[in-house]
């Protein structure tokens, strides 16, 4: 075995962060879908129904994430007095 240079330890830690990430964004999208089910069936919705509508919901979600980021941008920018929007 070789010597452990600072170029294995960078390779390590790429792949550990890489691995670490996934990891977090799938931990957040079954949070995401586990809260969503949990509102759908306290409103009586039905189980089936909640899967068969996931798919459209989890896209509008998506959507508004990205409407209201584009919209604190926004404020932010014509908050700080420098911007013309």
């Amino acid at each position: 075995m070789g010597k452990y240079t600072k170029a294995d330890f960078e390779a390590y830690r790429r792949e550990q962060d890489a691995k670490a990430a996934k990891e977090a964004e799938e931990r957040g999208q079954r949070m995401e879908r586990a809260n969503a089910r949990r509102a759908w069936l306290a409103d009586d919705g039905s189980a089936g129904d909640f899967e068969r509508e996931w798919p459209k919901l989890r896209d509008e979600g998506r959507r508004r994430r990205v409407v209201d980021a584009d919209r604190r941008a926004r404020q932010m920018m014509q908050a700080s007095g420098v911007s013309r929007i």
